[in-house]
């Protein structure tokens, strides 16, 4: 009898161990080797690493398509109030400080003649351009961003810049807690059949 527990104990140890190595190994086998690898008469390698351009261009798919495009931009850019604060702001920055720092610094004599009073009226003159053609400065400004913004380019050079081992940390810190378990039910699972293994191991004894 005590043999017998003795050797539930180990077949389900054996069994936990084995179960809990293989989930483990097949996580490790998602990054690594990052490098193809020859075994006698196979190749190895990560799959991740192996599919990298396929995964990149399915992420960056997946975000145009599902998360954010240039026409959501577009519509917000549309809902957006060009208020007179907001122009103001905008006028001091562009008008008021580039024209103070590289231009009437550099030059007293225009200093003298564009004075305070000058640079005021220059914003007021712009100021009502633009609230007057407020309209057809956004859709300007819509025009150039669904021409020049790609966010599938941008998502796909930012993934060519990872390395794998980057890649390999910011999907285990994503997904830490998850691939943690994925071992632990491997352990389970491993355990579980090794309880069966026994049971049939006595039934077939019985017979």
């Amino acid at each position: 009898m005590r043999n017998l527990i003795l050797q539930f104990c180990l077949m389900v140890l054996v069994g936990t161990l084995i179960g809990w190595f293989t989930n483990y190994l097949a996580i490790k086998l998602l990054f690594r080797p990052y490098k193809e690898m020859n075994f006698l008469f196979f190749k190895i390698q990560g799959l991740i690493p192996k599919r990298r351009a396929e995964i990149s261009l399915n992420i960056a798919d997946v975000v145009e398509k599902e998360l954010i495009s240039v026409d959501d931009i577009a519509e917000k850019i549309e809902e957006m109030d060009i208020s007179d604060g907001v122009i103001d702001r905008l006028l001091d920055k562009v008008i008021g400080e580039k024209l103070q720092k590289n231009i009437l610094d550099k030059n007293p004599l225009l200093k003298m003649i564009i004075n305070d009073s000058v640079i005021q009226k220059i914003k007021s003159y712009f100021k009502k351009s633009i609230l007057e053609n407020k309209e057809e400065i956004v859709e300007e400004i819509i025009k150039i961003a669904k021409e020049k913004i790609n966010f599938r380019e941008i998502i796909l050079d930012k993934m060519e810049n990872f390395s794998l081992q980057e890649i390999e940390e910011i999907i285990l810190r994503i997904s830490k807690n998850e691939l943690k378990h994925i071992e632990i039910i491997g352990g389970v699972l491993g355990g579980i059949i090794a309880v069966f293994q026994f049971l049939l191991m006595l039934v077939l004894k019985a017979i």
